[in-house]
């Protein structure tokens, strides 16, 4: 895979907890050998309370089908992702350890954020699987890691043309065709080969998304599709509109992340966060 800087995955809020038959012995199925990890890859700039509430949602609703999520990653973007308005990959990382500290089982990943190069997602999860199975804490048939995200991620793998970094200007037709290609076969990879949580904001009809899209729709069962009990609208970027609008955030992310960004001056020089 790209990129040439080493980083251990970290695992010290691993749980490999014993799992509690869902179903009588002799009619136990494979899910009571199954090990979720959960990975979120994104900006987080900066995290937020939704970022981790997504954690919380996916998990609830895969331990109520008789999965073990035994740990989740939050894995930062890295910074030749070259996003208006993002911050160095340094702060980003500390503050996802900030707003991660008081989770027992969400972790944050720094090393796609810590490469040379921008990482696609696929390159993501596929390090952080082959990195705990090479740790010997786990068999690969044992281990599912999946991709956790909002709805309008899920929605843009069927956008032509989403997830191409390059602008259209830069690249013959011929090319972005080529590269549309590639980015098609990757989320067919991670929809096949690791899966996906989703997590349904409000207003979209993920069930449309999923039916009217080839991909999405031949591995629609290894989509899970979880409803936000209590709405949650936070976002970075709202909370970045608040930051440079002179107003308060608290509560919208943690103390710790808040006093970070208030000590570097982040996003914005006001102090009235």
């Amino acid at each position: 895979m790209s990129g040439n800087v080493n980083i251990g995955l970290p695992s010290d809020k691993l749980s490999f907890r014993p799992l509690e038959p869902v179903e009588p012995p002799e009619t136990q199925t494979i899910r009571d050998k199954t090990y979720i990890v959960l990975v979120s890859t994104g900006s987080f700039n900066p995290p937020t309370y939704m970022h981790l509430r997504m954690f919380e949602l996916a998990r609830d609703a895969l331990k109520l089908e008789g999965f073990d999520v035994i740990g989740g990653y939050m894995s930062p973007v890295n910074d030749a992702y070259k996003k208006r308005g993002l911050i160095s990959a340094k702060h980003r990382i500390e503050l996802c350890h900030r707003a991660c500290r008081s989770s027992e089982f969400i972790m944050v990943d720094p090393w796609e954020a810590n490469q040379n190069t921008f990482q696609r997602t696929l390159t993501v999860l596929c390090r952080i699987k082959s990195s705990l199975v090479e740790s010997g804490q786990i068999s690969g048939d044992s281990l599912k890691v999946m991709l956790v995200c909002g709805s309008d991620l899920l929605e843009s793998f069927s956008i032509p043309g989403a997830w191409i970094r390059e602008q259209a200007s830069s690249c013959s037709t011929t090319d972005q065709f080529k590269k549309q290609r590639l980015l098609r076969a990757k989320v067919m990879t991670i929809c096949r080969d690791f899966g996906v949580v989703c997590i349904r904001r409000e207003g979209q009809d993920v069930d449309k998304i999923i039916c009217n899209d080839d991909i999405l729709s031949e591995y629609k069962n290894n989509i899970k599709v979880v409803n936000e009990i209590v709405p949650n609208q936070i976002s970075s970027t709202r909370i970045r509109d608040c930051i440079l609008s002179g107003l308060s955030v608290k509560y919208l992310t943690s103390d710790e992340v808040i006093d970070y960004i208030k000590q570097h001056h982040l996003y914005s020089n006001s102090m009235v966060l």
